[in-house]
C-alpha cells in the first residue's frame, strides 16, 4: 500500500509538471487577447472624440471625461503586460502626418471623412496653372506662402525627455512600452513594443464605404430570384 501510494503521488506530480507549461500558455494568452480588446477601446474613443470636438485628444484622460451626457471611454484601462505601472506609451501625430513614438509606421494619411485634401496631398486637385504674364506660387519672384495646416491638428507641443510624453500633443494612439516576446502577432508586431493602437481615418473611412455601411455589420442578404415560368 505504501508503494502505491508513493507511485501515486509520483505520477501526480509528472502529470503537474507537464501541465504547468499548458497551463501558462493558455494564461498569457488571455491576457493578450485582453491586451488587444483594451488598446482598440482607446484607438476607438480617439476616434470618438475627434468626430466629436474635431481635433485630437492631448491626454488619455480626456477619453473617460464626461462631455454632457457623452463619455468616449467607460474608464482608464491599465496596460496588462506593464506590470511596473500599468501605463501605455503614447503615439502622436504632427500636422504633416508624422506619427511620434510609433515604432511600425512613420506617417499616416490625414484625409479625415468629410474634409478636403489639401493641394500637394493624394488626392488632391491640380493646381490652376497662373494665367500668361503672371507669376505663380512656384515661380521666381513669388514670395512661397505658408503651407495649411489641417483642422484639429495645431501644433505637436513640447517633449519631456524624462516621461517620453509630449507635453499638449496631439494622441492618435497607445501601445506597449514592454518589450517581450508575445505568443499572438498583432499586425506584423512580434513583441508587445510592436503592438500599436492607432485610428487610422483612411482605413476607417475604406470599412465605411464597404458593403454593410459599417464594419461589423453584415449587409442584408439578396432577394431570393423569381420562380421560373412554366410553359
Amino acid at each position: 500500500m505504501l508503494l502505491s501510494v508513493l507511485f501515486l503521488g509520483a505520477v501526480m506530480i509528472v502529470l503537474a509538471t507537464l501541465a504547468a507549461p499548458v497551463i501558462l500558455t493558455q494564461g498569457k494568452r488571455d491576457k493578450e487577447e485582453e491586451l488587444i480588446w483594451r488598446g482598440e477601446q482607446y484607438a476607438r474613443g480617439v476616434k470618438l472624440f475627434y468626430r466629436k470636438n474635431g481635433r485630437f485628444p492631448t491626454s488619455l484622460e480626456q477619453l473617460t471625461q464626461k462631455q454632457g451626457n457623452l463619455r468616449f471611454m467607460r474608464k482608464p484601462y491599465k496596460e496588462l503586460m506593464n506590470r511596473e505601472d500599468g501605463s501605455w506609451r503614447l503615439i502622436y501625430v504632427a500636422p504633416n502626418g508624422q506619427l511620434i513614438g510609433s515604432l511600425t509606421r512613420t506617417n499616416i494619411l490625414l484625409q479625415i471623412p468629410g474634409q478636403q485634401p489639401q493641394p500637394g496631398q493624394p488626392g488632391a486637385p491640380p493646381r490652376p496653372a497662373p494665367a500668361p504674364g503672371q507669376t505663380g506660387p512656384d515661380q521666381p519672384g513669388t514670395r512661397p506662402q505658408p503651407a495649411p495646416t489641417q483642422s484639429g491638428l495645431g501644433t505637436v507641443g513640447l517633449s519631456s525627455a524624462s516621461s517620453g510624453q509630449v507635453i499638449g500633443g496631439n494622441i492618435i494612439g497607445v501601445a506597449s512600452k514592454i518589450p517581450a516576446q508575445s505568443i499572438r502577432i498583432y499586425n506584423g508586431g512580434l513583441t508587445y513594443r510592436e503592438w500599436e493602437f492607432i485610428w487610422d481615418p483612411m482605413k476607417d473611412a475604406a470599412q465605411q464605404g464597404a458593403p454593410g455601411g459599417q464594419p461589423g455589420i453584415r449587409p442584408p442578404p439578396p432577394p431570393p430570384p423569381p420562380p421560373p415560368r412554366r410553359p
